[in-house]
């Protein structure tokens, strides 16, 4: 059987990871990660690639060792997992 997970952004203008924990899992979804940006500027002089300007979620990111402990605290069988490179 083919196992399928989804990989996330979590901010604090997303679905909170213990709510997103158990609906994946009652939905079947095998994992789940989580990706982070380590490194946001708290100022610029450069344009942003994207065009405009950096997009809210770049603020509010969460940990992701933190979003994904809130996930495996309320899940029995989700695998999670990090997204970073």
């Amino acid at each position: 059987m083919t196992e399928i997970g989804i990989i996330g952004f979590p901010t604090d203008q997303t679905i909170t990871p213990q709510e997103l924990g158990p609906e994946l899992e009652t939905r079947g979804f095998e994992s789940i990660f989580y990706a982070e940006h380590t490194h946001i500027p708290t100022s610029r002089r450069s344009p942003f690639p994207g065009g405009g300007e950096l997009p809210e979620m770049y603020k509010s990111s969460h940990d992701p060792f933190v979003a994904l402990s809130l996930i495996a605290a309320v899940t029995q069988k989700l695998r999670v997992g990090t997204g970073i490179t």
